[in-house]
């Protein structure tokens, strides 16, 4: 017996597609919207969902379940859509909205984003793959699998897989440690090695348990970095804390306030002071012109008055502080800052501030060293 020509049944099965949409115009009398969505499983990046109105006749478009296409035939498609569809929308829901309602919640948004964009008529009908989206009027069908089944799902499915990939290989770029470019936030096993070896980045969901599971052990890094001999700064959770602060602590906090202080007078322009996320905080984020600069402070007790120690080699030892560790945590917080307020055009520019601390201010002193790492 010969084999099946393999492209052949692929034609089958788009045809199929279409002609179940077909079907469904027929006995409704409603203009389609396909629905789906990309992105539930992954440990990192956003949920994405896709609403999307093809135009008849396109009985042998390459539209299909996207997990069943190849990269480049996804792509294909992807062209296809944008440039032929009657319309079509996007929804992007970030992991802080993930974080803080869910990921059905998420999911749910994403979608309501997509379909106000196609701006749905009284006779439309939402096809919507596995689900039912609350809070909408327009009448809507819950299909199962409905990606291989009907055309327009499977149109919603290619755009919202090949947009949320597209967003991760952007993003890849701002992480490069964790290779979202080959496995999109999915928890691959490269994946779970770099999230155990550098914690968290801003675009983790921190509520899904591989990531939670890893917060812990990096906040506690964070915690025992903030502990310094000499009190530097990034001491701020200390602030909220039952306990007093000791001594050390107030001078890392002191230098900071100083600091900020004198830039601000000399111009320039704080967009926010102690930055704090799970895995540390950052003294101050100052913009210099288009280049976002994120200020560490790094202060040693001078005590010249009673010989302990000179201005030079209080400054010196403040600045030898930063070391790789530290430079590591700042650029994660940078990160995390960026993908927060969606600054991804924006330059950016790690500043260090060392501090020869005397509680006499005309004793204090301080070096500014830009574009320090």
């Amino acid at each position: 017996m010969a084999k099946s020509d393999p492209n052949l049944r692929k034609q089958e099965r788009y045809i199929a597609a279409y002609r179940f949409d077909e079907a469904v115009r027929s006995e409704t009398g409603s203009r389609l919207i396909g629905v789906d969505e990309a992105g539930r499983g992954p440990l990192a990046g956003p949920v994405v969902a896709a609403a999307v109105i093809l135009p008849e006749g396109w009985a042998d478009a390459p539209f299909y379940d996207s997990k069943q296409l190849s990269a480049r035939a996804r792509e294909s498609a992807y062209d296809l859509i944008v440039a032929g569809a009657t319309a079509y929308g996007i929804g992007v829901v970030d992991p802080n909205f993930i974080d803080q309602y869910n990921i059905l919640q998420a999911t749910y948004e994403a979608m309501r984003q997509a379909v106000a964009q196609v701006s749905p008529q009284p006779q439309d009908l939402l096809l919507v793959d596995g689900t039912s989206i609350p809070g909408l009027m327009t009448p809507q069908r819950r299909m199962i699998r409905g990606d291989s089944i009907s055309q327009v799902i499977a149109a919603a499915s290619i755009l919202a897989k090949v947009h949320r990939d597209r967003l991760m290989t952007q993003l890849a770029k701002q992480f490069p440690e964790f290779g979202f470019e080959r496995h999109m936030g999915y928890g691959t096993p490269a994946h779970l090695n770099a999230l155990s070896a550098h914690g968290p980045c801003a675009i983790h969901r921190l509520t899904f348990a591989p990531v939670r599971d890893r917060v812990g052990h990096v906040a506690a890094d964070a915690r025992a970095e903030r502990e310094d001999n000499w009190g530097v700064s990034s001491t701020k959770a200390c602030a909220t804390s039952r306990h007093p602060r000791d001594p050390r602590q107030e001078v890392g906090l002191d230098a900071e306030r100083w600091v900020v202080e004198r830039l601000v007078k000399a111009g320039w322009r704080l967009r926010e002071q102690r930055f704090r996320v799970v895995i540390g905080e950052v003294d101050a984020i100052f913009e210099d012109g288009d280049v976002l600069v994120f200020l560490e402070v790094r202060a040693r007790t001078r005590l010249a008055e009673i010989g302990q120690m000179s201005a030079d080699d209080a400054l010196l030892l403040a600045a030898e502080s930063v070391d790789a560790r530290k430079r590591d945590r700042l650029g994660r917080l940078a990160g995390w800052y960026v993908a927060k307020h969606g600054l991804w055009q924006r330059d950016v520019r790690f500043d260090v501030v060392a501090v020869a601390w005397a509680e006499d201010e005309a004793l204090r002193q301080m070096e500014h060293y830009r574009a320090a790492f």
